[in-house]
């Protein structure tokens, strides 16, 4: 900060250089450490059937996903939800779009007893289609 006389009174200069440096260092840093949650950060083996369909939905579309990792992490549209959480999680879930399948990918490691649960949580919440997922075998 430099001072400027002007007219017998010094008046403070506010420089914009250093101001614009320390912001977009801001800018950077923030860019840098932020993670961004996507299906790659949660790497799922889905099953393989010969009679999986793709999904040929937009985005606007999809119905809510809920996915099951091999270590047993519930995870509700790319958000972890805690066990003690999940069926809470789920009535809100199927209150806001009570006409749309739920997806449920389950991981082919994971433990079967927590996919059952999962499952059985989303009926009992009143979910009335339920979509399992998987992947088509290369050919």
């Amino acid at each position: 900060m430099q001072l400027v006389k002007l007219g017998g009174r010094t008046r403070p200069d506010v420089q914009m250089a250093p101001l614009i440096d320390v912001v977009f260092l801001l800018l950077i840093f923030y860019a840098v450490t932020t993670q961004f949650v996507t299906d790659e950060r949660l790497k799922l083996k889905l099953p393989e059937a010969k009679t999986a369909e793709s999904e040929g939905v937009g985005q606007e579309e999809r119905p809510p996903e809920v996915k099951i990792a091999a270590d047993g992490t519930i995870w509700i549209n790319d958000v972890i939800v805690p066990e003690e959480e999940l069926e809470a999680q789920m009535k809100a879930l199927v209150e806001r779009a009570p006409d749309k399948a739920v997806i449920l990918k389950g991981d082919r490691d994971a433990d079967y007893g927590i996919v059952v649960k999962v499952l059985d949580t989303a009926r009992a919440a009143g979910a009335n289609m339920i979509q399992m997922s998987a992947d088509r075998p290369k050919e």
